[in-house]
């Protein structure tokens, strides 16, 4: 059903709101990919950054934490849309899901053991459990545990602040330049296998914070599905326009951290903490800020849907370009691979980044011609519900063509 039209611009169909989310899901799958290369470069090197790479500190600033915890938005989004569908289906659709995390846990696993210890699909499928216990709640229920969770985020740093300056001590920010990746230094691929969970039962020590913001991030996601407010999105301009412009205040709020770096501010202890407190909440307001940018340009400036959609190919395949992104990553950057970690620098990584997008742009553009799912997506479809169903091939339902005028 098409949505009457308001104002100017063109109505937002629901196929349409299918592919808005394909597209955040696919500029947020840039976004970690340039991020995730950034790491395992920097893993390789030692976590040493020049003072003088701006680009270094640009993906910092802007990217770091952003996309990742835009992704476990859209984690929150698909899981209300497969409840929704499923509850339609079969008589008990938590158990459908709690498979299909049990499934996504499995490659995480495998992703582990024989990619990257960077996996984020174990943390995800481990805290989607809990997104169980929302299904059934209002949104009002939902917004309050959200309300609690970001106050909770924001307060407990400003409480070791507090702390530190009572005792005239700074924080106890972890050291990157003293933690190695034994995984990311080994010189045979055999040999980093046996040292990558050495590295993921360090990584996972200190991981709570990570998975506090992921499920803060999903239950948002399933906020914004109880709301509503990705149906009939042209109706909802003024909602959008509101999120917008409470997303880019908060996030220049946060952002104002990178003030305190610039002029060197954050070497008073004071002045740290106060950074430190507005850093950790800049995954949350990043995040919400590129979402509801991309929810402006796609409801005010409608010609640019067509152009936006060059994004929706990867999101559908996100989990298998996420796969793919992992083992062209670890192949070409690691000493058991090309290598090419000692010999690049900033510039080269970002461009290493961009080339390995288009390259998974260009599969998932092939792929998609002849199949209606990624292949991840076929096998973890398959696996959750013991077959496929309709047929595997595209068909029209799934071509953009009618939103590209």
């Amino acid at each position: 059903m098409i949505v009457q039209k308001e104002g100017r611009g063109q109505p937002v169909s629901l196929r349409e709101r299918v592919h808005f989310l394909d597209i955040v899901r696919g500029f947020a799958l840039l976004g970690i990919i340039i991020v995730n290369y950034f790491l395992i470069v920097d893993s390789v090197k030692g976590f040493e950054m020049a003072s003088d790479d701006v680009l270094h500190k640009l993906v910092s600033w802007f990217a770091e934490g952003k996309f990742v915890t835009l992704f476990s938005f859209l984690f929150g989004v698909g899981f209300m849309i497969f409840m929704d569908r499923a509850a339609q289906k079969v008589e008990s659709p938590n158990k459908l899901f709690a498979r299909r995390l049990s499934i996504l846990l499995g490659f995480g696993i495998l992703h582990i053991t024989f990619v990257w210890v960077g996996d984020i699909l174990a943390f995800y499928a481990v805290s989607g459990f809990l997104l169980l216990a929302f299904y059934k709640r209002t949104a009002k229920t939902v917004l309050r545990w959200i309300i609690a969770l970001i106050v909770f985020q924001f307060l407990t740093p400003v409480f070791t602040m507090l702390y530190n300056v009572i005792n005239t001590a700074g924080s106890k920010n972890p050291n990157f330049s003293e933690f190695t990746l034994f995984s990311h230094s080994s010189l045979t691929y055999m040999e980093s296998i046996s040292t990558r969970w050495t590295d993921m039962v360090t990584m996972a020590a200190g991981s709570f914070s990570m998975i506090y913001s992921m499920f803060l991030m999903f239950l948002l996601g399933v906020y914004f599905v109880k709301m509503e407010f990705f149906k009939d999105m042209e109706a909802k301009k003024p909602i959008w326009k509101r999120i917008w412009i409470i997303s880019t205040i908060a996030f220049l709020i946060t952002q104002s951290s990178i003030l305190l770096d610039m002029f060197n501010l954050s070497e008073n202890m004071l002045w740290k903490d106060i950074s430190s407190v507005l850093g950790q909440n800049g995954g949350l307001t990043g995040s919400m800020f590129y979402m509801s940018t991309f929810a402006m340009l796609f409801l005010y400036l409608p010609q640019l849907r067509g152009p936006m959609m060059i994004f929706t190919k990867v999101g559908r395949m996100s989990l298998t370009c996420y796969l793919l992104h992992s083992i062209i990553g670890t192949v070409l950057f690691l000493r058991y691979g090309f290598g090419l970690a000692d010999h690049i620098q900033s510039a080269g990584t970002f461009m290493f980044s961009l080339a390995v997008y288009f390259v998974l742009m260009s599969f998932s553009t092939l792929w998609l011609k002849r199949f209606r799912y990624g292949p991840m997506e076929l096998v973890w479809r398959k696996l959750t519900y013991g077959k496929v169903n309709g047929s595997p091939k595209a068909t029209p339902l799934h071509s953009e063509k009618s939103i590209q005028k």
